[in-house]
């Protein structure tokens, strides 16, 4: 055995996948990022409260499966269900909420939910909200560059699914779905809400998915970013971004070569130690800028 052969991130940590909402927190620190997905991750009041506030902004036009799903099949399909029938209301609505969406970067499996599609003078644009406490500007300045970068990867995505560089197949190939199969319970569920026996495979209602997405207007190049107070939920500021590939393929290559094995999780550098204070690992699992409290 080859002790020097590199091992991935995503093997070491026993993912399949990689999320675009991982992409983004390595801005922030990678080294919490990472030490959140080895010990399963917290909750707190704020993420909480930014949960509550996403489910009421989503409410208007946004409907769940009404079916508890069983397995990981079952999941995938709920997911693809509901993605598909929220981007057909699009034309009836102007916009549409919470959609799965997939792809490829550096041949990663890729998996991320945008918040919201809207239909604006013909084009597409994807808006992005972000749930933070209310009279406290510098976090928005504080987290710009990560939710921009998750903003970015989303338009990415749905570029690369338009623009058939990610199709159905290719989808279908790495999730295997061919291999895959629907619980008894949840597709006796199916049969209760009058779901069509045609569409009760994971191959074609992911078929009907990708679909919508390919025929949806041409995208808009600025995105829309967007800060929400997560008590009052009043609008804080809405940022418009402007889309550039190059500019982040450029910052993909740093962020990729961590997930490939090419190097290690970076904590924060000295100078954003602040920001050691805010995460629950701060002294515990990290003590890379930790120091001992003086006794008195």
């Amino acid at each position: 055995m080859d002790l020097n052969k590199k091992v991935s991130a995503l093997a070491r940590l026993k993912k399949t996948s990689i999320s675009v909402k991982d992409i983004a927190s390595q801005l922030w620190c990678e080294k919490q990022m990472e030490l959140f997905i080895i010990t399963g991750g917290y909750s707190t009041l704020a993420m909480n409260k930014g949960a509550a506030t996403h489910a009421l902004i989503q409410a208007p036009v946004f409907k769940a499966l009404p079916i508890e799903p069983v397995t990981y099949a079952d999941r995938l399909y709920k997911w693809a269900y509901e993605t598909y029938t929220s981007i057909s209301n699009i034309f009836k609505n102007g916009y549409c909420r919470e959609l799965k969406i997939y792809g490829s970067i550096n041949g990663f499996k890729i998996s991320g939910q945008i918040d919201e599609l809207r239909l604006t003078n013909g084009k597409i644009t994807i808006a992005e909200d972000k749930t933070i406490k209310g009279g406290n500007n510098d976090v928005v300045s504080l987290r710009y560059e990560s939710d921009k970068l998750q903003s970015s990867i989303y338009q990415l995505l749905l570029s690369d699914i338009k623009d058939n560089n990610y199709t159905f197949e290719n989808f279908s190939n790495v999730y295997s779905l061919q291999k895959m199969s629907l619980s008894p319970d949840f597709v006796k569920g199916l049969d209760s809400i009058g779901i069509k026996k045609e569409n009760q495979s994971l191959i074609s209602i992911h078929k009907l998915m990708f679909e919508s997405y390919k025929i949806l207007p041409p995208l808009n190049d600025t995105i829309q970013l967007r800060y929400i107070d997560r008590t009052t939920r009043e609008l804080i500021s809405e940022s418009p971004i402007k889309y550039s590939k190059e500019e982040l393929s450029k910052n993909l290559t740093d962020i990729m070569a961590y997930w490939s094995g090419d190097r290690e999780a970076r904590p924060v550098s000295e100078e954003n130690s602040w920001r050691c204070k805010m995460c629950n690992f701060f002294g515990k699992q990290c003590t890379t800028w930790w120091k001992e409290p003086t006794k008195t």
